[in-house]
């Protein structure tokens, strides 16, 4: 069987699982990461990872706005192309092998689907990614620019008697920061309520909006979102 026909059959047989887990985020605006690390009682620690990540979109961005996301990065120690498409609800219109969860800036609560695939020598997005991203919009793959690579630094922390993860995205001067926790859909709520007290209480300053690294990034670069979720 052809590879790009193997890959059709399997995008098509995979069946829609719905996301059990919640990604708790945070924004952070703090001075610089030492300042942050400092709050979270975390010191002078190294990260226990540092890899690069590169996130992909048109210059100047069209897709961000349309809840369209593409990156590359090191996951487990190999080197991935990953695209995620975000909703402002649940939906079972998600075909192929993706994964989903839902995402939580602030009071903003979206629905994100994620399609990985390994790095390949010769092309970026494999035939999975294509058809996935293209259920929703045409993309023009080949006006796709890199912004990056950046160094993504991630420290491990426990708030509130929550496991989380701390990381910054160094891009030049500016710096991505965030706090994550991966929480059951149940205890979500009640999650963020205590991490956020936790935060302000520690005097760590947060973004105001609450939005991702990728958002951070274009409007820090002049480019501001548009429309959101035409999917």
């Amino acid at each position: 069987m052809r590879l790009d026909m193997y890959y059709a059959v399997l995008f098509l047989a995979v069946p829609f699982v719905c996301a059990e887990k919640t990604n708790l985020q945070w924004a952070i605006c703090d001075a610089d990461p030492a300042a942050v690390l400092h709050k979270l009682g975390l010191g002078a620690r190294n990260p226990y990872k540092e890899n690069p990540i590169t996130y992909y979109d048109t210059n100047p961005p069209v897709y961000l706005s349309d809840g369209l996301m593409f990156r590359t990065k090191i996951s487990k120690g190999e080197n991935i192309s990953t695209v995620k498409i975000r909703f402002p609800h649940e939906t079972s219109n998600v075909p192929g092998s993706a994964k989903c969860v839902w995402d939580r800036y602030g009071e903003t609560l979206t629905y994100t689907c994620e399609q990985r695939c390994p790095l390949h020598p010769s092309t970026i997005w494999c035939n999975q990614q294509i058809q996935f991203a293209e259920h929703y919009e045409n993309v023009n793959w080949e006006e796709l620019t890199a912004f990056g690579p950046y160094q993504n630094a991630k420290w491990k922390v426990r708030i509130e008697g929550y496991k989380a993860k701390f990381d910054d995205v160094s891009a030049g001067p500016l710096h991505l920061m965030e706090v994550e926790a991966k929480v059951p859909r149940s205890k979500a709520d009640k999650a963020y309520e205590a991490v956020t007290r936790h935060l302000k209480r520690h005097g760590i300053v947060l973004c105001d909006p609450q939005e991702g690294k990728t958002a951070r990034l274009f409007r820090a670069m002049g480019y501001a979102e548009g429309r959101q979720y035409d999917l």
